[in-house]
């Protein structure tokens, strides 16, 4: 399967790319002295896979932020791939569904890779090979990832951190200038903003903060930012939202705050 136009490359920092899939979705590439880390892998329509061994010659390992579909699509390209505990047991499931709602509501996507088949389109099932979890360090060769438990869009979310460009890669957590994600049926709200003031107090080390969806962000101010909006919000010290019905995900409430939303529903309340 050709590659060209379905993946966007960029090195945004010294041997740390973003790679934009499908203009969409964003998936990380680390480089160290002896190894390579790929985080995320988007939904799995190119060969991801190939794409990143051919933008380093070491060995490249496969670390998920969370399991979301959008996250997992190139999981089973490796042999194992590194997870949270919460998420082991969820590498297996079955995405048909929304791979094919995906795919059904692609009109105004770039065009799909030559050799790329709708119909038959699914996630395999990805292997579990390890935990990542908070305090683990992922140790590259000259450079080194530490992990956070950061729930809160998903029980089994993680941040990492990299010691030599500032560079946060926090999964679907920290979505500047786009709304924050509790729409998703793993989405609690209690669990944001105590995960929002850990990744805070990093911020002094943080050069870039990036997530699933968003370009690498400058500006590490806006994490307290949102922990503030989210401990005010859980309090109910904002004005009712504004109602929204999106076209896929169903009616949600909006909440606008100056560099970012949030998308609620009320299983997220709990």
């Amino acid at each position: 399967m050709s590659l060209e136009g379905w993946y966007r490359v960029e090195e945004f920092a010294p041997g740390t790319y973003q790679i934009t899939e499908g203009g969409r979705w964003k998936m990380f590439l680390f480089i160290g002295e002896d190894k390579a880390l790929a985080l995320d892998g988007g939904v799995g329509i190119g060969d991801y896979r190939a794409l990143v061994e051919s933008l380093s010659d070491r060995p490249v390992d496969h670390v998920l932020t969370h399991t979301h579909w959008d996250h997992i699509g190139s999981a089973h390209q490796w042999d194992s791939v590194g997870v949270h505990p919460n998420g082991k047991d969820r590498l297996a499931d079955d995405h048909t569904e929304r791979c094919q709602q995906a795919v059904r509501d692609w009109a105004d996507g770039l065009p799909f890779p030559p050799g790329f088949e709708p119909a038959g389109y699914t996630i395999p099932p990805a292997t579990f090979g390890h935990e990542v979890k908070e305090g683990d360090v992922i140790d590259l060769g000259g450079r080194k990832l530490t992990v956070f438990d950061t729930p809160g869009h998903s029980p089994c979310s993680i941040s990492l951190l990299d010691d030599k460009e500032g560079v946060l890669i926090s999964g679907d957590l920290v979505k500047p200038l786009q709304p924050l994600n509790l729409r998703v049926t793993t989405a609690v709200l209690s669990d944001y903003a105590p995960s929002l003031r850990k990744l805070e107090k990093l911020a002094g080390e943080i050069k870039w903060v990036c997530s699933g969806h968003t370009d690498a962000f400058p500006d590490a101010s806006i994490i307290g930012e949102m922990a503030q909006f989210m401990e005010e919000l859980e309090a109910g010290k904002h004005d009712p939202p504004r109602k929204m019905n999106h076209r896929l995900f169903g009616e949600m409430d909006v909440y606008q705050a100056t560099r970012f939303s949030v998308w609620i529903k009320a299983h997220a309340r709990r």
